[in-house]
């Protein structure tokens, strides 16, 4: 009978039969790994999902909102750094949109917050513009470190002259202006003067006002030093020192002026730096 060597020949092609299966599942598991894991990648890379859609900014003191969102754009839309784009949340370097927005902006400090699948949270801390610096051939911004935040806008140019020229105009500016017979340049980013230089002018301004001592212009005339020429109504000139007995300088300019000094009187100076004194020229 023939019966048991067709048994035997069945064995053997069930077990190819059963190698092929094996091949055929493995095969088939593999191309289905393959595609879960292919849509796993296209979905956050590709898909969009997971890019940066909405752009939540802190409230602006200083800086203009608009300005905040335009250099995100420009920054989104640098030459790609990676081949699905550069605003994929999962991606986005912060230190590296940190030190982009550092140079386009005079900033204290930058946090960057993601909030999955595609908010970004900026607070910005700015740096005030504080100071505005007139010199002989120029206006510029300083900032409460010191350093030149920009050249100054035509609106504040206008500002300023009109402000300075007038000899006894009614309101106070918000900010400080310094007057420098300096005829040097500068650009946008240069340190002017160190930042405890600049914070003594935004000091002894406050100390001022809160005096009551009205005035329009600091001359620090042609480099920073401790002699302050704080220009008053009628565009006289007042001479102070910055190193010495501030407060009671400033008192004793105060009581002089509440005694309605005839101004025309003084022709050049009111000399304070002695406190309790007055001389004028």
């Amino acid at each position: 009978m023939k019966w048991p060597a067709k048994k035997i020949n069945e064995g053997m092609y069930r077990e190819e039969r059963e190698g092929r299966l094996k091949k055929t599942k493995g095969a088939v598991y593999g191309l289905a790994i393959g595609f879960v894991i292919c849509g796993i990648v296209w979905f956050f890379l590709y898909s969009g999902f997971f890019d940066a859609r909405k752009i939540e900014i802190a409230p602006l003191q200083v800086l203009s909102e608009g300005a905040v969102r335009g250099e995100m754009d420009a920054y989104f839309n640098r030459p790609k750094q990676w081949p699905w784009g550069n605003n994929n949340i999962f991606f986005l370097n912060s230190e590296d949109l940190k030190s982009y927005l550092d140079t386009k902006f005079f900033i204290s400090s930058i946090t960057v917050d993601k909030s999955y699948p595609n908010i970004l949270r900026l607070k910005i801390s700015e740096r005030q513009r504080s100071v505005v610096l007139v010199t002989k051939n120029n206006m510029y911004v300083v900032d409460d470190y010191g350093v030149i935040s920009d050249v100054a806008d035509d609106a504040t140019v206008s500002t300023t002259r009109r402000f300075l020229i007038n000899p006894s105009p009614v309101d106070s500016p918000k900010e400080v202006y310094v007057i420098s017979s300096t005829t040097s340049t500068y650009s946008k980013g240069d340190e002017y003067v160190d930042l405890n230089r600049v914070r003594g002018w935004l000091d002894i301004a406050n100390r001022l006002r809160e005096a009551g001592v009205w005035f329009k212009a600091l001359d620090i005339g042609l480099e920073p030093q401790s002699l302050l020429q704080v220009l008053i109504k009628e565009n006289k000139y007042v001479l102070v020192d910055t190193d010495d007995l501030l407060d009671a300088q400033i008192e004793t300019l105060r009581q002089f002026l509440a005694t309605k000094p005839k101004m025309d009187q003084i022709n050049e100076y009111i000399d304070v730096r002695v406190p309790g004194r007055i001389y004028f020229k």
